[in-house]
């Protein structure tokens, strides 16, 4: 799908930096905060929240017997890594009703759901949390890149903000930035909104292209609590999205409701989130075929990706906040989006220094300019 190119001047790119003053772990040390989250919830009955302890448990179980990785995102792409040296080793062509290969298949599967739920489930239930903590920064941040109320004025401005973050904290920040936006009456990631991709239908949510000439906020991973579906529909493949809201805070034992019943297989929901690996390997295919991968997830993420990279190309200012440049992903995305820029500078805004991840990328080095300011604490282009 072609999310064709928009008048936006400026871009902002956030990582996971701007999401720790919140609670949010920055990439790195997620065992710890998998066994905090368990610790928090152990006390909960387990009918109350078995699905989310299972995916905690084991999730953290493998963290802790896999070494070397340190986040989930390397844990995702190690599982993934066994099951190919796996393939490679039986040589050949392997037929799928082989035993040996589903089960690895099959185990490989569910162990990277597990790891999508359990992430999305601990950032779900840090919500309420959050918004004890008053948001500042992400308040200050879209008052700055966005302006003041009204919001009818301000979705107009003339830039695209792309997050990283699998968390939801700057779309609780955003209502309260702007009070006479009304989510009973606006959808709030739809075209007139937040205009994410998103189009809701008599209440199922389809991919949508982002409405031109207005503001946009795009996931490059997805989002916790967000799900997709793949449906048959007239004798033709479809997807049916859900893209939850963060309304308020929710316990974990509403987190727990909120998991599909249908959850995981063939026309199951599945979260739509994706990890590095997952989503690199799909835009390889997406490249080369010019159609999504089989996951999914992969049609939204592709057409994110696609209209990212051309908002990018045509931006007059590019701000990269708190995105360290972990070699897991930093390389694909200067490939498929930094090294896009035309303009004359790209600023690389983070407290911690992160020019020795950047080494190495000529195509863009020279227009390098780092910024140590924290997040959301001055105009972002002064």
């Amino acid at each position: 799908m072609d999310m064709s190119t928009s008048r936006d001047s400026r871009v902002f790119i956030l990582g996971a930096g701007c999401s720790v003053e919140c609670g949010y772990p920055p990439g790195t040390g997620f065992a710890a905060e998998f066994e905090k989250f368990l610790g928090e919830i152990q006390g909960i009955p387990e009918e109350k929240c078995s699905r989310i302890k299972h995916s905690v448990i084991s999730t953290l179980k493998l963290l802790r017997e896999t070494p070397g990785v340190e986040t989930v995102d390397q844990l995702a792409a190690r599982i993934e890594q066994d099951l190919n040296d796996w393939k490679r080793q039986r040589g050949g062509l392997i037929a799928a009703s082989d035993p040996e290969y589903f089960k690895r298949t099959s185990m490989a599967a569910r162990q990277i759901l597990d790891a999508k739920i359990a992430t999305s489930a601990m950032f779900l239930a840090r919500e309420d949390r959050a918004r004890q903590t008053g948001l500042r920064s992400y308040k200050s941040f879209i008052t700055q890149v966005l302006g003041g109320p009204p919001w009818e004025e301000a979705r107009k401005a003339d830039c695209t903000i792309l997050t990283f973050n699998y968390d939801r904290l700057f779309e609780i920040a955003f209502p309260e930035c702007f009070p006479t936006f009304d989510l009973r009456n606006h959808s709030l990631y739809a075209g007139d909104a937040l205009n994410s991709g998103f189009d809701p239908n008599f209440g199922k949510w389809s991919l949508a292209q982002p409405t031109p000439g207005r503001f946009c906020f795009l996931k490059m991973h997805g989002s916790a609590g967000w799900w997709v579906k793949e449906q048959r529909e007239g004798g033709r493949e479809a997807r049916r999205y859900w893209p939850t809201i963060p309304v308020r805070g929710l316990s974990v034992e509403q987190i727990e409701k909120s998991i599909p019943k249908e959850c995981g297989g063939p026309f199951g929901w599945e979260p739509l989130l994706a990890f590095p690996h997952e989503r690199q390997e799909s835009q390889k295919l997406f490249s080369y075929k010019g159609e999504s991968s089989g996951y999914d997830w992969a049609p939204y993420i592709d057409a994110v990706w696609q209209h990212a990279a051309s908002v990018v190309a045509n931006a007059t200012k590019v701000r990269v906040i708190g995105y360290s440049f972990n070699p897991i992903d930093s390389r694909h995305m200067v490939n498929q989006l930094l090294s896009k820029a035309t303009c004359k500078k790209i600023v690389i805004q983070n407290k911690v220094d992160v020019r020795r991840n950047l080494e190495g990328y000529q195509q863009i080095e020279d227009r390098l300019d780092y910024d140590p300011t924290p997040f959301g604490e001055y105009p972002c282009f002064p």
